[in-house]
C-alpha cells in the first residue's frame, strides 16, 4: 500500500511517533494507554486498551482532551471507577506533555516516556 493510500484511510498519522504507555510509566495497574500524533479529524486524545496489560487497536476507548469525555459504553467492565479516576488524574498531571507530544513539539518518544509523571496509588 502506498503512503497516499494510507492517508486516504486516515491511518497515515499513526505510522509516525506513538507510544504505548504501561504501568511502569504511568503507575496504573493493568492499564495500557496509547498516545500518538493528534489527528485533525479526532483532535487531542488518548486511547485506553480494554485488554489488561496489552494495547489492542481493535478493543479500546478514547478519552478526549482537555474535556476528559469518553463513551462509557466502550469501557471494559474490569476497568472500574477507581481506574477511570486514576487515568483522568494521569492525563491532568501530564496534560502539557501530552499536548506537546501529540502536536509534534516533542518528537522523541523516549524523551516523552522519560518525562511522564506517574499517578500515585
Amino acid at each position: 500500500m502506498k503512503l497516499e493510500d494510507l492517508a486516504k484511510e486516515d491511518i497515515y498519522d499513526e505510522l509516525f511517533e506513538m507510544a504505548n504507555i504501561h504501568n511502569q510509566d504511568h503507575g496504573i495497574d493493568d492499564i495500557v494507554i496509547w498516545v500518538g500524533l493528534a489527528n485533525k479529524r479526532h483532535g487531542l486524545r488518548v486511547k485506553v486498551s480494554n485488554k489488561k496489560n496489552k494495547f489492542d487497536a481493535e478493543d479500546n476507548f478514547n478519552i478526549q482532551m482537555p474535556s476528559l469525555d469518553y463513551d462509557h459504553t466502550q469501557v471494559a467492565s474490569w476497568i472500574g471507577a477507581k481506574k477511570l479516576k486514576q487515568i483522568a488524574e494521569w492525563i491532568k498531571l501530564n496534560q502539557s506533555l501530552l499536548y506537546d507530544y501529540e502536536n509534534g513539539v516533542i518528537d522523541d518518544t523516549r524523551l516523552f516516556l522519560d518525562s511522564i509523571v506517574k499517578v500515585i496509588n
